[in-house]
């Protein structure tokens, strides 16, 4: 840890979070309704603040987007995601994409006894919400939902489903989130694949912005790019008419299947790491659940890439 601390601010960054997170943990002390962060629950949706600015809103309930077809109704992800400064940075049903849900995690090919559903579109399978637990403390906010996908035609249960986020305090640059998606095969085999252009898995899809920069761990991306490895990417822009720049960084836990991903990238506003993109299908095995971690990090300004390699260097040596 002291290493962490001489390498540099960002690094510096990272590891008083990581004390800050232990130490809490041990004194188990949550935070009262004084503290920063505080968690608002409606009938559809769960939404965290710090102080008055959202942070993110967890959509729980069964939404359809205005103008979207009934058979575009979902669950179980995350919309709107927010700048530091309260502005929408994601979109949820796009009159292009009428299936784009925000920040969520789906695939195209889901199969099992032999017949394949889409989650990725909503054709024969959906995520639901079933329940979720939530802590606030001094530096940081818990949210941890229990979901399930459930086969449209049977109503059966194929797969269970838990999401944690964690939530840390902003500084005058940028927030992270910590984000964990568990997957539990029911009983019987299911196999998440990608789509023929390589897509699946954890998407954000930016809402309405100008001048929008894709920056990668490989360099500035300008056109649609498939199954390109890489260990993170950025999407900065001057979002809902604002003059000031946001962006949101996706990093690759080095964890992972197939560590680093290979991602779907799209000028037009999406950043995809799709763990299976350069494999075959993965099969969830019962009672062998799949867990992928990924760290969100917003942030004010244009991406800088040199200061996103150092914090993603400080992800990858903490594991």
């Amino acid at each position: 840890m002291l290493r962490y601390l001489a390498r540099s601010a960002v690094c510096r960054f990272d590891a008083v979070f990581l004390l800050a997170f232990i130490f809490a943990a041990v004194l188990a002390t949550q935070a009262t309704a004084g503290g920063p962060f505080v968690f608002r629950e409606e009938r559809d949706y769960i939404t965290l603040f710090e102080g008055d600015t959202p942070v993110f809103r967890y959509v729980r309930g069964e939404i359809l987007p205005n103008g979207a077809p009934e058979d575009r109704r979902r669950s179980t992800y995350v919309h709107p995601l927010y700048s530091l400064d309260g502005r929408q940075l994601s979109e949820d049903g796009p009159r292009d994409h009428w299936h784009h849900r925000g920040m969520s995690w789906m695939w195209p090919k889901v199969t099992f006894d032999g017949i394949t559903k889409d989650l990725w579109t909503l054709k024969g399978i959906r995520q639901h919400y079933e329940k979720h637990e939530s802590q606030v403390y001094a530096d940081r906010a818990v949210l941890t939902v229990a979901n399930y996908w459930e086969e449209d035609s049977t109503k059966r249960r194929i797969l269970d489903e838990t999401v944690t986020f964690i939530a840390y305090k902003a500084d005058t640059a940028g927030r992270i989130i910590d984000f964990e998606l568990r997957l539990s095969a029911k009983d019987v085999p299911v196999a998440l694949g990608t789509s023929a252009r390589g897509y699946g898995g954890l998407q954000i899809r930016f809402g309405p912005r100008e001048d929008t920069i894709i920056t990668t761990s490989k360099g500035k991306i300008d056109k649609d790019t498939d199954r390109l490895r890489l260990t993170w990417a950025d999407l900065s822009a001057r979002f809902n008419g604002s003059s000031e720049f946001d962006g949101v960084a996706i990093f690759d836990n080095k964890q992972n299947l197939h560590f680093p991903s290979g991602w779907t990238l799209r000028p037009y506003g999406v950043l995809n790491p799709a763990f299976t993109s350069t494999s075959t299908d993965y099969t969830i095995e019962p009672e062998k659940p799949l867990t992928l971690r990924y760290r969100i990090y917003i942030h004010r300004g244009k991406a800088d890439a040199e200061r996103l390699n150092r914090m993603f260097d400080c992800y990858y040596r903490r594991g």
